[in-house]
């Protein structure tokens, strides 16, 4: 072979070669999934309300009459006020974060939806009675659902055509913040509203097989990666409701069941909840300057904590909200194993944060997070939807040599340069440990 040959051989080798890194790479990222994860909605249709002097508010009594699928023409009519920081979400924001997330879950391909909890807004029963001058509960029940009914109608409006999992948060009670039912009707109503945002048949049905006793299930994405989505509010220190302590051994006997079940059954894990164990920052600042308060209940994050370091193999991450705020840990169980925990920001901007989603990717050859991408509505500046993305490498390389545990969570907030920062306040990262700055 002369020279030239050897150097068309090289050259057509060369070109094989990239040809099957190309194919590869394309096989890995068709192979890739991509969810979004949204958290603490807080939808009040009361804000259009504050600067009426009319009582009843016209708009809450056309709301009572009409069927959800009316309600967006009449909200759009009366609900012109931008959205503001310390307020909850109104209608434009709400509409504009529907736009949004749709067209995202469209360009990405997005496979599911998370909703983290907290659908209704904050003190929910009181600007009922305030706007309405109605104080009986089955006015306010009736209203409470159809107010769950429209925003579950607007979700699956704007993914129609993948499944949406939603978890109970500490606001989505009839009988106010942090309510418990044990077995209850509150469930099963609420049930009766989701059970639509669930496309395939078989995950309805384990949905209805748990969720209507204490409000947690799991379903399977895929025949290899199964959801657990928890009820944490049964373990938080603030939790009302009778039997609560019963019902939440009970939950995380449940939990261990299904981790067993699906380490029998080879499959991977993602565990969705709305409250997180950890520190509660803002009750820690508010009510006990030198006392740390926790947001879960001791006995519970060490019996958590001992369910995920028994079946960490099989634990993808954990996914929570609550916090109103974008972050992060990495919860290091071993010299093998790490889990990472991450919070979506809410949509509300009620403490003054930055409204936000996020869309994660997951690659099933690697089984880890290789990327994910926040997107947040700057309220100040009126810039909207903006994205910030953050890769496996960057995260490894941050926080690889840090061992956490679950009993000081650490909120990591990210730089206030970036994109998807929500305004995290300086004076809350007194109880961050590690803190990107």
């Amino acid at each position: 072979m002369n020279l030239p040959d050897r150097y068309k051989f090289l050259i057509l080798l060369c070109l094989i070669l990239t040809s099957l890194h190309s194919v590869r790479l394309f096989a890995q990222q068709n192979d890739e999934i991509r969810f979004i994860t949204i958290a603490d909605i807080h939808f009040d249709p009361f804000l259009a309300c504050y600067q009426e002097k009319i009582k009843p508010c016209p708009l809450i009594e056309r709301l009572r009459r009409l069927p959800v699928w009316q309600w967006s023409p009449i909200l759009k009519q009366y609900d012109r006020i931008p959205p503001a920081y310390r307020f909850n979400t109104n209608y434009p924001l709400f509409a504009s974060f529907l736009v949004a997330a749709k067209q995202i879950a469209e360009q990405k391909d997005a496979q599911f939806v998370l909703v983290l909890g907290d659908f209704i807004g904050h003190d929910y029963q009181e600007y009922y009675r305030q706007y309405t001058m109605d104080y009986s509960k089955t006015g306010y029940q009736s209203f409470f659902n159809k107010t769950f009914e429209y925003v579950t109608y607007e979700l699956t409006h704007a993914f129609p055509n993948v499944s949406i999992f939603p978890v109970i948060g500490n606001n989505d009670s009839y009988d106010g913040n942090y309510t418990f039912y044990s077995n209850g009707k509150f469930y099963n109503d609420l049930q009766n509203v989701w059970i639509t945002l669930i496309k395939d048949k078989t995950n309805r049905v384990r949905m209805a097989s748990t969720f209507p006793i204490d409000g947690y299930y799991a379903v399977d994405i895929q025949p290899d990666l199964r959801l657990i989505v928890l009820n944490t509010v049964l373990f938080s220190d603030k939790a009302v409701g009778r039997r609560t302590n019963q019902a939440a051994w009970k939950e995380l006997d449940w939990f261990h069941d299904q981790l067993a079940l699906a380490q029998a059954k080879q499959q991977k894990v993602m565990i969705a909840m709305h409250i997180p164990p950890g520190i509660d920052i803002y009750a820690s600042l508010e009510f006990r300057l030198f006392r740390l308060l926790d947001l879960w209940k001791l006995n519970y994050t060490k019996r958590f904590e001992a369910e995920l370091r028994q079946f960490a193999p099989e634990i993808l991450g954990v996914f929570a909200g609550h916090l109103h705020t974008d972050w992060f840990q990495i919860l290091t169980l071993s010299h093998v194993h790490r889990i990472p925990i991450t919070g979506t920001p809410s949509i509300s901007p009620i403490y003054g944060n930055n409204p936000g989603f996020k869309l994660y990717t997951y690659s099933p050859i690697s089984e880890r997070f290789t990327r994910f991408e926040t997107y947040t509505y700057a309220i100040d500046t009126h810039h909207l939807w903006k994205r910030e993305s953050y890769q496996d490498k960057n995260l490894h390389h941050r926080f690889s040599k840090h061992d956490f545990n679950l009993a000081l969570l650490r909120i990591v907030p990210y730089p206030a340069s970036t994109q998807c920062d929500t305004t995290w306040r300086p004076s809350l990262s007194l109880f961050c440990f590690y803190c990107v700055r």
